[in-house]
């Protein structure tokens, strides 16, 4: 079930003016409804940014829950000017009889991370610009802002360096909880996704700071999995 946090978003760029260089992150919360091979499940899913203790940080949490399981993404990090700077990430499921989860905290003094999950303890290096899964998705933000429609990033899962690649394919127009919004149709793709068949979409809405409004995992091709928008509170649009 780890492609249901792939589900989560791409909080991409950001034309409000509070998103300008060197201004704060608007705070906001948004939750979802997950659906697999487009039938409603009891999955529901929240996505929260909000100010952490001291200046310039933040605290970012995407959770799945029902009673079948539990699907847990938290960062907390520094903005530093469009540049975030992880400091600690963990990812936690349970769910189906399993129960999984790593803890990782980023040393970046010494350039290494400290990854506790229940598979052991790793001490690793990483890369200066690495970012964890939830606050390389806020950098891409500042990137599209420019006009570029392609991101790279390297983020650090578990002991795991992986690299990702976004790419805007396409413009919609569909229906949210604020009304009909014109959207950036947003490729995610992955080293490890050798597959045609496997892919990652988001529908990201400019008019709320490139806010998800709708996600599609792909898995193969009898397995796919939907995750809309459902409620929304934030900057809303112009």
């Amino acid at each position: 079930m780890r492609y249901l946090s792939g589900l989560a978003l791409v909080v991409a760029a950001s034309l409000l003016p509070a998103l300008a260089a060197g201004a704060s992150l608007p705070p906001f919360s948004a939750e979802y409804r997950i659906y697999v091979n487009k039938i409603p499940t009891p999955i529901k899913a929240d996505l929260v940014l909000e100010p952490a203790s001291g200046e310039d940080r933040y605290h970012m949490r995407f959770e799945a829950h029902s009673w079948l399981l539990n699907n847990r993404e938290e960062s907390w990090f520094r903005w530093n000017d469009c540049a975030p700077r992880t400091e600690r990430y963990t990812h936690e499921f349970k769910g189906f009889g399993k129960h999984r989860y790593h803890d990782t905290d980023f040393n970046w003094e010494q350039g290494r991370a400290v990854s506790e999950s229940d598979s052991g303890d790793e001490s690793f290096p990483i890369p200066d610009q690495a970012l964890d899964e939830l606050s390389m998705l806020l950098r891409a933000r500042c990137v599209f802002a420019t006009g570029d429609k392609e991101y790279s990033a390297t983020s650090v899962y578990g002991d795991d360096i992986r690299e990702h690649h976004f790419i805007v394919i396409d413009r919609e127009t569909i229906d949210t909880p604020m009304g009909d919004l014109d959207t950036l149709v947003v490729e995610k793709k992955r080293e490890e996704d050798k597959e045609e068949s496997r892919r990652t979409l988001f529908w990201v809405a400019p008019e709320v700071g490139y806010m998800v409004v709708k996600a599609r995992h792909i898995e193969s091709a009898l397995l796919h999995g939907e995750l809309i928008m459902t409620e929304y509170n934030g900057p809303t649009p112009d």
